[in-house]
């Protein structure tokens, strides 16, 4: 049985457990470069910027992004591979049950009804061998064989915490795009991935939190661009130690969004339709309820990386609202006309221009916590092993043998 979360963030599961960051451009290499390791400080407290500040918009995780999660999963010494089910989200909804060939997908796919009548289909197969459809639809298939397996840890470490915490409430445990991992089913296997798999069988990576040692969210991206990012500064959720804000040096500069290639402009009309929808969407009155925004500055970094953390809006009725850099990027990411512009990351200056907003000086691709996987391209490249890219990148995991 699991137990409640509790008020440290950690999720206990007793033996007897019965479980049930994609880059998707081709961007051309830079020529290789020696890679300058960053020193990776202690994580430091988020300070605030001093002066006065309206009080925040946020209080917890916003609503679209799902419930927050615990910081760590405890789990037995040693479990049976578990069974997880994916929605194919790619497959769409259908007004009757779903027929899917089965040479399609390994293991067994039903159909489940949705609250809303229709119906989506669910794939349910051992977690390695969903790990294998998982791996070349996340990395290039020609990259080297220990970035493979360190997104294979990574992966895993990502999938059984999912399976632990939103799973428990769901029908399905995760879906099958970059909303969770990008699954391709059999035709998403490729030999370097089900080799990956095979040579990390079982392992996850696991973290100390308050005294008890367990698997936590291994979050990744395409590319940190110097400075990953906390995922309590990005959403609100409770992080480790590994995943704290930290320093990463040129590590990714072979991606060419390590530094952006383009600067991105949107409107001051779309901006404030980006922003209200976002407000609707995550019941956050404040925001839903601006008016034009003619004001976007920084108004807070982290500490530790100098990456953006939180954006103040002003309107032109007089009002500010704190929004965080990362939400402010999903705003623009999920416009609802798709009109707005979508920066790489949440990693940028930004200042007013032709009543509207220029986002520049952009740095990384995606979220930008833990892992980033052309760093770990980069770092296979020239000889690390799969458990120095993770040390790297999850600075003092552990790699646990589960299964």
């Amino acid at each position: 049985m699991m137990k409640t979360r509790t008020a440290a963030g950690v999720v206990t599961v007793f033996a007897g457990l019965a479980l049930l960051a994609s880059c998707d451009e081709t961007p051309t290499p830079s020529p290789a470069k020696p890679v300058t390791v960053a020193p990776l400080p202690q994580p430091a407290a988020i300070v605030a910027v001093p002066g006065t500040r309206p009080a925040a918009t946020f209080t917890s995780k916003p609503r679209i992004l799902g419930p927050l999660g615990p910081a760590i999963v405890v789990l037995p010494a040693q479990i049976a591979e578990p069974q997880i089910r994916v929605c194919l989200i790619s497959l769409g909804e259908h007004d009757g049950p779903v027929s899917i060939p089965r040479n399609k997908y390994r293991g067994s796919v039903q159909s489940v009804r949705l609250a809303t009548g229709r119906y989506v289909a669910v794939n349910t197969l051992p977690l390695d061998t969903y790990l294998t459809g998982v791996l070349a639809k996340e990395l290039y298939g020609d990259w080297k064989p220990e970035a493979f397996r360190a997104q294979a840890i990574a992966s895993r470490t990502f999938a059984l915490f999912q399976m632990c915490t939103d799973g428990k409430s769901k029908p399905w445990d995760v879906n099958d795009n970059d909303t969770s991992q990008v699954y391709g089913g059999i035709s998403g296997e490729k030999p370097v991935a089900r080799a990956a798999v095979a040579a990390t069988r079982g392992q996850v990576l696991t973290a100390f939190f308050q005294g008890r040692e367990g698997i936590f969210c291994a979050r990744y991206s395409a590319c940190i661009g110097g400075a990953s990012q906390d995922p309590f500064d990005a959403w609100g959720d409770a992080t480790v130690s590994p995943l704290a804000a930290h320093l990463t040096g040129n590590v990714d500069d072979n991606c060419d969004k390590y530094t952006w290639d383009r600067d991105f402009f949107v409107s001051s009309a779309d901006l404030t339709r980006c922003i209200q929808n976002w407000g609707e969407q995550n019941d956050v009155p404040a925001l839903a309820h601006l008016r034009k925004i003619q004001s976007v500055s920084i108004a807070q970094k982290n500490p530790a990386t100098h990456r953006p953390t939180e954006l103040l809006l002003a309107d032109t009725a007089g009002s500010s609202v704190l929004i965080r850099a990362e939400e402010f990027r999903l705003a623009l990411k999920y416009d609802p006309l798709n009109r707005a512009a979508k920066p790489y990351s949440s990693n940028f200056e930004i200042r007013p221009e032709n009543d509207g907003f220029l986002m520049y000086n952009g740095h990384g691709f995606g979220h930008g916590i833990g892992l980033s996987q052309w760093g770990a391209e980069n770092l296979a490249t020239r000889g690390y092993s799969h458990a120095q890219i993770l040390a790297y990148f999850y600075p003092g995991a552990q790699v646990r043998d589960l299964w």
